[in-house]
This record gives C-alpha cells, sequence and structure tokens, in this order.
C-alpha cells in the first residue's frame, strides 16, 4: 500500500492537462492508489476516546511530513507548493468529504487548518461533486 504523502511525489500525474474527463479519470486512479492509504488516515484521525486529539496529532503529523520532504532551507518553493495545494484540494479533501460517515468532513477541517499553519497556505476544500461541476464543456469543440 502506498502512503498518502507519495501522492504529492507524484503529482504531474495528477495535474497534467486537467479537464473535466481527465479529472474524473485522475480522482478514479487517486482511489485505487491512494484510497487505502487515505482510509488509514481517517481510520488513525477518528479512532479512540479522544478522537479531537487524535485528529490534530494525525493532521499534525501529515502536514510536517509533506513539509519535511519538500522543504528546502526550511521553506516550500511556490510553484512546488502550489501543486502540494492543488493536490490536497483536488483529491484529498474531496475524498475525505466522501466519507463523512465515517468522520471524514471533520477531519477535513482539522487537516486543512494544520496544512494551513505547517505549510502557511490558506487553503479551503470542497466536495468531488462541486470541483468536477466547476469544469466547462467543450463549445463546438473549443475551449
Amino acid at each position: 500500500m502506498k502512503e498518502l504523502t507519495e501522492l504529492f511525489e507524484e503529482s504531474g500525474i495528477y495535474l497534467k492537462k486537467l479537464k473535466k474527463e481527465s479529472y474524473e479519470a485522475n480522482m478514479n486512479r487517486f482511489i485505487e492508489v491512494y484510497g487505502p492509504a487515505a482510509d488509514e488516515l481517517l481510520r488513525s484521525a477518528t479512532e479512540g476516546a479522544e478522537t479531537s486529539g487524535a485528529s490534530e496529532s494525525v493532521a499534525a503529523d501529515f502536514s510536517r511530513k509533506v513539509f519535511d520532504k519538500h522543504a528546502k532551507k526550511d521553506k516550500i518553493p511556490s510553484i512546488l507548493m502550489m501543486d502540494l495545494n492543488f493536490c490536497m484540494v483536488y483529491y484529498v479533501f474531496p475524498y475525505l468529504l466522501k466519507n463523512k460517515d465515517k468522520g471524514g468532513e471533520a477531519f477535513a477541517e482539522v487537516l486543512k487548518d494544520k496544512w494551513n499553519e505547517t505549510m502557511g497556505s490558506n487553503i479551503s476544500y470542497t466536495t468531488y461533486e462541486e470541483l468536477y461541476a466547476g469544469f466547462k464543456k467543450k463549445i463546438f469543440g473549443m475551449f
């Protein structure tokens, strides 16, 4: 099983020529390749007596691990930061939000806050359906 942090090493696959059809295919690939790791992350965050403490700890550890892997001189280059944020917004958060019944929405909120704090970002999240609906269809084969 791949670790969810490995997603950021393969971000080019998920960002390349992103259109409505490719986003659907990319999300399906994300679910196939990283779904089990995302499920494990969510399970770790939501199990136990002190769920809020576990969620914060898991979110902080995940964010720090990604930061440490990509930071140069304690800073992530802005172009790379955009790619990392993009992967979170387009893949990680929508996947978590699909798992509301397992605590995904609550964990997404905690993860967003820890990610922003660790990365110095200001991202938010939305569902897969809202993102997918935001892609425009081609008109007469153009755009």
